[in-house]
């Protein structure tokens, strides 16, 4: 029996091959109903031997193949036909539709930098690479969120020389998009922030401004900024740098709100060269490319107290500043001291609480002042706006008063040459004894200045002390109040009290000052505004000054003058 069985096989195997040769001439369909007819005749339909089965498994596998291959041949035909191919719905793709199909598929990572975000203290070149060939890199550098369509396209190393954070994301063009990354570069700056703790870049401020200052001496980094808030200081700053305050949070802008450098208590602080300070910048390395701004000094608790202190040569530019003296014996807003020579433009200097307080103190060195406040602050013994002690200072477009103390002087110059006060009110305050200018031994100008006083008890604009004591110039000079004296002449004890027809001063013998001649003085009848502007009351018209260059040429509050000048601190 099993020789029957075998000579079946070969019957089915050789009906399949004759099959196969006439596959040119026979569709897939045909094909495999011929081979299941062959394996069905081969063999009866109930036939369970081993070699039956097989027959009939070979041929429904062969079946199964020509119906697949008939599918692959009715889809070419389709494709031949419409130029395309058939997804996997069925449905026939374009070479354009499979592209796209493709694209979309691509998986996008976010892009990678190749320069760690930090603190660097001079110009760098970003790389960004992103793993995906087929990907776009966008990215920005204002702070807004790149996309396909918004942001710079990137094509090489993003060169920076100025803090930024670059935002960048990847894209496939028709495909996906990477999340958006993002580095803090922040360039040849440290930022610093009240309760900061990280490295100094712009969203990882450090906390400690002393630290700061610490690093950027170290790094060569010359420029130091701090968000609004207050810092316990003490500091002495021996290095020029930039140090600005009032910075938002992020450090992009101005917030309109102070940073505040307060002095912590001083126990050694005993004599007037050597003051407790919030702030000190010290030593010639100082140049006059290091710069404060926007800062509050507020000086410590101590005998002698200043917000701020600038000494040994040191040669800042101090813009648009607060200085205030702390409470004690003495106080001064600012103590300039042993050679130095800052420059103070639109600041607020104030004596504060000290029993004898002072606006600005200069001590054997030299200051240039322009549209600022030099005020004795609430001193209730002695009161200076500027004190100068072998000094040399120039005051522009400057308002110097006294304030209430019992004795008040709106600037005194004690043997001190080189000076001059130009376009400046000047107020000896209204305690008992007002001074608006006292001279000695030494030789002010004065030119377009409004000098007043307003004692209770006493009131000169001008005393000039013994000895070589006289303004080297006196011109365009109105002066208020001063019902003692405009000048009182102590080494020859004489008051001279009006104005004469040619704009000199005469005393109540009819005598005439003659050295130095004045010209072009006035006396007016009006009082200035209260504290701290003193201003011209609106409407009051004055007496016109001289044009000049230089400082005096941009009034109080900024504004350029223009002719007629007017005399004092505010142009009207």
């Amino acid at each position: 029996m099993s020789r029957y069985r075998t000579l079946a096989l070969v019957v089915v195997t050789l009906l399949l091959a004759a099959l196969a040769l006439s596959c040119g001439r026979r569709s897939p369909g045909e094909r495999a109903a011929g081979a299941t007819s062959a394996a069905q005749g081969a063999y009866a339909a109930d036939d369970t031997s081993p070699e039956a089965v097989a027959a009939r498994a070979a041929a429904e596998a062969a079946a199964a193949e020509a119906a697949a291959a008939e599918a692959a041949a009715a889809a070419e035909a389709a494709e031949a036909a419409a130029g395309g191919t058939a997804g996997q719905d069925g449905a026939v793709q374009t070479p354009e539709q499979r592209e796209a199909a493709r694209l979309a598929a691509l998986p996008v990572p976010s892009p990678v930098f190749g320069l760690a975000p930090g603190v660097y203290p001079a110009a760098v070149a970003v790389t960004l690479t992103v793993g995906q060939r087929e990907a776009v890199i966008m990215y920005t550098l204002d702070g807004s969120t790149p996309s396909a369509t918004k942001g710079s396209r990137y094509a090489g190393p993003v060169s920076l020389s100025g803090s930024a954070v670059v935002r960048a994301m990847a894209y496939v063009p028709g495909g996906k998009s990477a999340a958006v990354v993002s580095a803090d570069y922040t360039i040849a700056e440290l930022c610093v922030a009240p309760g900061g703790t990280g490295d100094g870049r712009r969203t990882s401020p450090m906390g400690s401004l002393a630290a700061a200052v610490d690093k950027a001496r170290s790094s060569g980094i010359r420029t130091v900024k701090l968000a609004s808030g207050e810092f316990q200081a003490n500091l002495e700053l021996s290095v020029p740098l930039a140090v600005s305050g009032g910075w938002k949070a992020d450090f992009s802008a101005a917030s309109g709100k102070p940073t505040v450098l307060r002095g912590g208590s001083v126990d050694t602080a005993t004599n007037k060269k050597a003051p407790g300070y919030a702030l000190k910048v010290a030593g010639a390395a100082v140049d006059g490319t290091a710069r404060l701004e926007r800062l509050v000094f507020r000086g410590p608790e101590a005998s002698y107290s200043a917000g701020l202190v600038v000494a040994d040569g040191a040669r800042p530019t101090v813009v648009s500043c607060e200085a205030y003296g702390g409470s004690g014996s003495y106080g001064y807003g600012a103590s300039v001291l042993s050679g130095a020579n800052p420059s103070f433009q639109f600041c607020r200097l104030d004596g504060g609480e000290g029993a004898t307080s002072t606006g600005l103190s200069v001590d054997g060195a030299k200051a240039t002042v322009s549209s600022c406040f030099l005020l004795a602050g609430n001193g209730t013994v002695t009161g200076y706006g500027l004190s100068a002690t072998d000094a040399g200072v120039k005051a522009y477009s400057s308002v110097l008063a006294a304030g209430k103390a019992n004795v008040g002087y709106g600037a005194a110059f004690y043997t001190s040459k080189d000076s001059a006060l130009v376009s400046c009110t000047v107020s000896g305050g209204e305690g008992k004894e007002a001074t608006g200018v006292f001279i000695s031994d030494s030789d002010p100008a004065l030119e377009n200045c409004i000098v007043s006083a307003s004692g209770s008890a006493k009131s000169y604009g001008l005393y000039t002390n013994y000895g070589r004591s006289a303004p080297s110039r006196l011109a365009s000079t109105l002066f208020l109040g001063c019902s003692t004296a405009l000048l009182y002449a102590a080494d020859t004890k004489t008051a001279y009290v009006s104005v004469d027809a040619g704009g000199g001063l005469a005393a109540e013998d009819g005598r005439i000052l003659s050295s130095p001649k004045p010209d072009a003085c006035a006396r007016g009848d009006f009082s200035l505004g209260p504290a701290p502007g003193f201003a011209v009351p609106a409407g009051t018209a004055l007496p016109a000054g001289r044009p000049s260059a230089g400082p005096a040429a941009t009034d109080l509050k900024g504004k350029a003058r223009t002719e007629p000048w007017s005399v004092g601190a505010y142009e009207l």
